[in-house]
Protein backbone atom coordinates (compact mmCIF):
# COMPACT_ATOMS: atom_id res chain seq x y z
CA UNK A 1 0.00 0.00 0.00
CA UNK A 2 0.89 3.51 -0.86
CA UNK A 3 0.82 7.07 1.05
CA UNK A 4 -1.71 7.87 -1.45
CA UNK A 5 -4.14 5.32 -0.81
CA UNK A 6 -4.21 5.64 3.23
CA UNK A 7 -4.75 9.87 1.88
CA UNK A 8 -7.21 8.77 -0.80
CA UNK A 9 -9.22 6.44 1.71
CA UNK A 10 -9.08 9.33 4.41
CA UNK A 11 -10.53 12.33 2.06
CA UNK A 12 -13.68 9.57 1.06
CA UNK A 13 -13.89 9.21 5.07
CA UNK A 14 -13.78 12.76 5.69
CA UNK A 15 -16.27 13.92 2.68
CA UNK A 16 -13.85 16.34 1.12
CA UNK A 17 -13.55 14.40 -2.37
CA UNK A 18 -14.69 18.02 -3.59
CA UNK A 19 -12.01 19.97 -1.98
CA UNK A 20 -8.77 18.27 -1.62
CA UNK A 21 -7.30 16.26 -4.83
CA UNK A 22 -3.87 14.23 -4.28
CA UNK A 23 -2.73 15.07 -7.76
CA UNK A 24 -2.85 18.77 -6.94
CA UNK A 25 -0.68 20.44 -4.03
CA UNK A 26 -2.78 22.31 -1.43
CA UNK A 27 -2.67 23.70 2.21
CA UNK A 28 -4.85 20.54 3.03
CA UNK A 29 -3.51 17.98 1.50
CA UNK A 30 0.01 18.97 3.00
CA UNK A 31 -1.82 18.40 6.28
CA UNK A 32 -3.19 15.63 5.69
CA UNK A 33 0.25 14.24 4.55
CA UNK A 34 1.60 15.39 7.73
CA UNK A 35 -1.45 13.68 9.85
CA UNK A 36 -0.41 10.56 8.48
CA UNK A 37 2.89 10.38 8.88
CA UNK A 38 2.21 11.50 12.51
CA UNK A 39 -0.28 8.31 12.72
CA UNK A 40 2.63 6.02 11.08
CA UNK A 41 4.95 7.27 13.34
CA UNK A 42 3.00 6.66 16.74
CA UNK A 43 1.86 3.14 15.23
CA UNK A 44 5.59 1.72 14.78
CA UNK A 45 6.15 3.27 18.12
CA UNK A 46 3.42 1.25 20.26
CA UNK A 47 2.04 -1.14 18.39
CA UNK A 48 4.41 -2.64 15.51
CA UNK A 49 7.90 -3.00 15.68
CA UNK A 50 9.44 -2.70 12.51
CA UNK A 51 12.76 -5.09 11.92
CA UNK A 52 15.23 -5.75 9.41
CA UNK A 53 19.03 -7.14 9.05
CA UNK A 54 21.56 -5.99 6.85
CA UNK A 55 25.22 -6.51 6.64
CA UNK A 56 27.65 -3.30 7.22
CA UNK A 57 30.84 -2.08 7.52
CA UNK A 58 32.66 -1.57 11.05
CA UNK A 59 36.11 0.40 11.26
CA UNK A 60 37.62 0.04 14.62
CA UNK A 61 35.00 -1.01 15.88
CA UNK A 62 32.43 1.50 14.65
CA UNK A 63 29.09 1.78 12.32
CA UNK A 64 27.65 4.85 11.98
CA UNK A 65 23.92 5.21 11.97
CA UNK A 66 24.41 6.77 8.77
CA UNK A 67 25.34 4.07 6.89
CA UNK A 68 22.13 2.41 7.54
CA UNK A 69 19.22 2.07 5.08
CA UNK A 70 16.91 2.79 7.27
CA UNK A 71 16.82 5.21 10.61
CA UNK A 72 17.96 2.96 13.22
CA UNK A 73 15.28 2.97 16.30
CA UNK A 74 17.15 0.21 18.68
CA UNK A 75 19.68 -2.51 17.67
CA UNK A 76 18.87 -5.53 18.52
CA UNK A 77 21.75 -7.67 17.42
CA UNK A 78 25.17 -7.99 16.09
CA UNK A 79 26.28 -10.84 14.88
CA UNK A 80 29.59 -11.50 12.98
CA UNK A 81 30.08 -15.21 11.52
CA UNK A 82 27.29 -16.10 12.97
CA UNK A 83 28.51 -15.21 17.05
CA UNK A 84 26.76 -12.89 18.97
CA UNK A 85 28.89 -10.04 19.75
CA UNK A 86 28.61 -7.61 22.85
CA UNK A 87 27.80 -3.92 21.15
CA UNK A 88 27.03 -0.48 23.00
CA UNK A 89 24.75 1.90 21.41
CA UNK A 90 25.98 5.49 21.06
CA UNK A 91 24.25 9.14 19.77
CA UNK A 92 26.39 8.89 16.40
CA UNK A 93 27.02 4.98 16.03
CA UNK A 94 27.65 1.58 17.31
CA UNK A 95 30.13 0.36 18.66
CA UNK A 96 31.56 -3.23 18.80
CA UNK A 97 34.89 -3.71 20.37
CA UNK A 98 37.37 -5.44 18.16
CA UNK A 99 35.26 -5.37 15.29
CA UNK A 100 36.10 -5.04 11.49
CA UNK A 101 34.95 -6.12 8.39
CA UNK A 102 31.51 -6.77 7.59
CA UNK A 103 28.92 -7.82 10.19
CA UNK A 104 25.19 -8.52 9.63
CA UNK A 105 23.57 -6.28 12.67
CA UNK A 106 19.64 -6.64 13.50
CA UNK A 107 17.62 -3.81 14.37
CA UNK A 108 14.57 -1.96 14.98
CA UNK A 109 13.62 1.07 12.83
CA UNK A 110 11.46 4.03 12.32
CA UNK A 111 9.47 4.67 8.87
CA UNK A 112 10.56 8.47 8.83
CA UNK A 113 8.77 10.38 6.69
CA UNK A 114 6.90 9.03 3.40
CA UNK A 115 5.78 11.29 0.67
CA UNK A 116 2.99 10.16 -1.91
CA UNK A 117 4.22 8.01 -3.59
CA UNK A 118 6.15 5.47 -0.80
CA UNK A 119 5.25 2.15 0.19
CA UNK A 120 4.29 1.85 3.61
CA UNK A 121 6.08 -0.77 4.74
CA UNK A 122 3.31 -2.22 7.53
CA UNK A 123 2.08 -6.25 8.00
CA UNK A 124 -0.54 -6.82 6.06
CA UNK A 125 -3.67 -6.84 8.80
CA UNK A 126 -3.08 -3.28 9.15
CA UNK A 127 -5.46 -1.62 5.70
CA UNK A 128 -5.64 1.10 4.26
CA UNK A 129 -8.70 1.79 5.80
CA UNK A 130 -7.80 1.48 9.62
CA UNK A 131 -5.00 3.70 8.35
CA UNK A 132 -7.49 6.36 7.17
CA UNK A 133 -9.38 6.54 10.15
CA UNK A 134 -6.78 7.19 12.19
CA UNK A 135 -5.87 9.97 9.81
CA UNK A 136 -9.15 11.29 9.55
CA UNK A 137 -8.81 11.46 13.65
CA UNK A 138 -5.61 13.46 13.73
CA UNK A 139 -6.54 15.76 10.66
CA UNK A 140 -10.27 16.22 12.63
CA UNK A 141 -8.12 17.34 15.95
CA UNK A 142 -5.52 19.18 13.65
CA UNK A 143 -9.09 21.40 12.49
CA UNK A 144 -10.60 21.86 15.62
CA UNK A 145 -13.39 19.53 15.01
CA UNK A 146 -12.98 17.77 18.40
CA UNK A 147 -16.25 15.66 18.28
CA UNK A 148 -15.39 14.21 15.22
CA UNK A 149 -11.71 14.00 16.41
CA UNK A 150 -13.43 11.46 19.26
CA UNK A 151 -15.39 9.20 17.23
CA UNK A 152 -12.94 8.70 14.52
CA UNK A 153 -10.13 7.99 16.94
CA UNK A 154 -12.44 5.52 19.59
CA UNK A 155 -12.93 3.66 15.76
CA UNK A 156 -8.96 3.69 15.12
CA UNK A 157 -8.04 2.74 18.43
CA UNK A 158 -10.80 -0.38 18.98
CA UNK A 159 -9.61 -1.23 15.42
CA UNK A 160 -5.97 -1.14 16.53
CA UNK A 161 -6.10 -3.10 20.06
CA UNK A 162 -8.36 -5.68 17.40
CA UNK A 163 -5.80 -5.77 15.11
CA UNK A 164 -3.18 -5.98 17.56
CA UNK A 165 -4.14 -9.04 20.18
CA UNK A 166 -2.63 -12.32 19.47
CA UNK A 167 -5.57 -15.10 18.98
CA UNK A 168 -4.42 -17.72 21.10
CA UNK A 169 -5.43 -21.20 20.06
CA UNK A 170 -8.36 -22.98 22.62
CA UNK A 171 -7.63 -26.48 23.83
CA UNK A 172 -11.40 -28.06 24.24
CA UNK A 173 -11.10 -31.05 26.41
CA UNK A 174 -12.26 -34.32 24.61
CA UNK A 175 -15.81 -35.44 24.75
CA UNK A 176 -16.34 -38.86 26.53
CA UNK A 177 -19.23 -41.33 26.21
CA UNK A 178 -21.03 -41.93 29.96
Amino acid sequence: MKLRDIINRAIQILGLENEVSVTEESPRLTKLIDCTNMILGELTQEYIHLKTAETLVFNEGRAYYRDFSKPVREVIAVRDKGIKQNFVMYPLYLFCDGLEGQVEVTYLYHLGELGLDDDVGLPPQYSVYTLAVGTASEYCYRTGLVDEALFYKSRYDTSLLNLSRRMRLATLPNRRLL
